[in-house]
């Protein structure tokens, strides 16, 4: 008996190791009894210091092994770490670092396939074979049908599985998409998630891509071609259906989806030839946020990695030799820069201006995005740069006017904000955005009434923009429209629930309608969306100041002025609820501050001569 010899083997080890590989083949003859030895003393005693390991492509039975986890841990079989693939290669004699370093791209550090080429010697990088083929063997290893096979190794090319992408990948090859894809969920490289999509193990993908890839170059561009076909459609679809804002479609995360895929696809089918499009679509990434740029470079680092030939292809046997290195280096010069938060998207712009392969009207849009990006970081000066070489590159470009306009009208030079919004509606007279920019432009001037023509315009060219429907709504305000405010604002955010700026708009023109829980649930959204403004907390410091709640009302200016500490408004927000506080000091030391960074600030200037003696009752601040 197995048990009567542990137990007779138990005092002479300090440890006893059982070991049952291979255990998805073996558990339906072992599982039980196994589980029987661990649980119970039916066959006898288990000698106490006894481990038991099983290494399998599944799990244990849950049915079976519940409330196993009192004596059972899980360890999943990673990639070996650097370290650990260089210890095992130089514990075989493989020490030179070129070979070492073609082990460890060919291998992707999967242990069984580092110690395949170890135990081979290889002592120069020509003499290390492709263990691809050998991966893929083991992985199908026990399914008999070679139309599942070949269509297992098809079903690796997306990087998103669903019925469609299965079509595409294997071409309408005799076998049904719904059944293959049920299928592929029951194999354990393949992991699905809560929405129906399965995505195949890295580990497993990259050997069955490898050998697709140098197997048979043509079918694997003409695969990827139809996979892009089959996300263009997609994306295409959604365009269709009204997108509320069309000319910005990189920020709608379910246009992005599609787009993002067909662009991976595209580069693995054609690299060369895609990369004109890419580099465009990459600009508009960079235009939205570096989130979204790395969604983007995140698509190019997997092409320029599932492209890579086999080691010394050429041109007569593979068609696509020589044109993934133009994009191995675009992918290693945009990864670094993507770390960085606030200024990563603007240094993936600077990589994208200096390839070779944007061409004109790509560069005037990379410029553009620049300068957008240049000014989101408050640096105004040198975004007004990027749009003027807009400009020179194309005198008629629309948005380089547009760039001028925004960023002159931020430094507080309206003039010629108006001014560069004259030329941008002589170039795209039927743009509704000037219009839109001129309002917008009176409105921060001061002057209402005349922002409110060019906005009514705007509207009527294009009912459907929630930018000109929120300036609307503010300008309304502003003279006293209120239900229309409230309206235009409404239709706003209807249009886009993401506006962060109409939601606090909307905030203040419902607590002036007397609905506060109204007005705090807008600014809770807006904090969600961005959490950052200051804004934000501004408005919610007013909201609670007016209904009375001064300690609450504080906090939140506080927390504004953490986060913008020259914000001269929330400082004289705060003076008020710390008077109402009876900290009359420290009111007046906020209300010096705010004159203190703008010394034309009337409002403070008034509550500060109210406060000591003079001048009229308290009012809400202005900003």
């Amino acid at each position: 008996m197995l048990l009567d010899e542990l137990a007779g083997a138990a005092d002479a080890a300090p440890w006893l190791v059982l070991f049952f590989d291979t255990y998805e083949r073996t558990s339906p003859f072992l599982d039980r009894w196994l589980h029987d030895v661990m649980t119970t003393d039916r066959y006898g005693e288990l000698p106490a210091h006894t481990v038991v390991v099983t290494a399998g492509q599944r799990p244990l039975d849950p049915a079976r092994w519940e409330g196993a986890a009192d004596f059972a841990a899980d360890l999943p079989l990673r990639p070996f770490t650097e370290a650990e693939a260089r210890d095992l290669l130089a514990a075989k004699g493989v020490t030179e670092e070129p070979v070492v370093a073609e082990v460890l791209r060919l291998t992707g550090r999967l242990p069984v396939l580092v110690s395949t080429l170890a135990e081979s010697g290889p002592t120069a990088p020509g003499d290390v074979g492709d263990p691809s083929a050998t991966a893929v063997e083991r992985f199908l290893k026990w399914e008999p049908d070679p139309a599942r096979r070949a269509a297992a190794l098809a079903c690796a090319l997306p990087r998103r599985l669903d019925e469609e992408a299965i079509r595409a990948a294997t071409g309408e090859g005799g076998v049904d998409p719904a059944e293959l894809f049920a299928w592929l969920r029951t194999m354990p490289f393949v992991r699905t998630d809560g929405k129906g999509t399965a995505r195949y193990h890295g580990v497993v993908r990259a050997p069955m891509l490898r050998l697709r890839r140098n197997a048979s170059p043509e079918s694997w561009s003409s695969a990827h071609t139809r996979l892009a076909e089959v996300y263009e459609r997609r994306r295409g679809a959604l365009e269709e259906g009204g997108p509320a804002r069309p000319d910005r479609p990189w920020t709608r995360p379910a246009w992005r989806a599609p787009r993002v895929e067909e662009l991976y696809h595209r580069l693995c089918a054609r690299p060369r030839a895609a990369l004109p499009e890419v580099l465009r679509e990459g600009v508009e990434a960079c235009r939205v946020a570096t989130a979204v740029a790395r969604e983007w470079a995140r698509a190019v680092t997997d092409a320029a990695e599932d492209t890579a030939g086999a080691e010394g292809s050429d041109a007569a046997t593979d068609p696509l030799a020589g044109e993934t290195e133009p994009l191995k280096s675009l992918a290693t010069a945009c990864l670094g820069p993507l770390a960085l938060e606030r200024e990563g998207a603007l240094l993936v712009l600077e990589v994208l201006l200096g390839r070779a392969e944007l061409d004109d009207e790509g560069r005037v849009a990379a410029y553009n995005a620049h300068g957008l990006r240049l000014f989101l970081l408050g640096r105004l000066r040198e975004a007004l740069g990027d749009h003027e070489r807009a400009l020179a590159l194309d005198p008629r470009d629309p948005w380089g006017h547009h760039g001028l306009a925004v960023t002159r009208r931020a430094l507080g030079e309206y003039e010629a904000a108006l001014g560069h919004l004259a030329d941008a509606a002589e170039v795209a007279p039927d743009a509704a955005w000037p219009a839109r920019e001129r309002g917008e432009t009176y409105r921060r001037m001061g002057r209402p009434d005349e922002a409110l023509p060019w906005l009514e315009r705007a509207h009527a060219l294009d009912p459907a923009e929630p930018l000109t429907l929120g300036s609307l709504g503010q300008v309304k305000f502003t003279l006293g429209r209120v239900r229309e405010a409230l309206a235009d604002l409404d239709r706003a955010i209807t249009l886009w629930p993401d506006y962060a700026w109409a939601l606090t708009r909307r905030a203040r023109v419902r607590q002036s309608l007397g609905d506060t829980a109204g007005a705090l649930a807008d600014l809770d959204r807006a904090q969600d969306l961005a959490p950052d403004a200051a804004g934000t907390r501004g408005e919610r410091g007013d909201v609670l100041r007016l209904t009375g709640h001064h300690e609450e009302a504080a906090a939140e200016y506080a927390a504004a002025l953490a986060l913008d500490p020259g914000y001269a408004w929330a400082w004289g927000g705060k003076a008020l609820s710390l008077e109402a506080l009876g900290r009359r000091d420290d009111a007046l030391t906020a209300l010096d501050e705010a004159l203190r960074i703008d010394p034309g600030y009337g409002w403070a200037s008034e509550q500060r001569q109210r406060i000591t003696g003079t001048g009229a009752g308290p009012a809400p601040p202005c900003g």
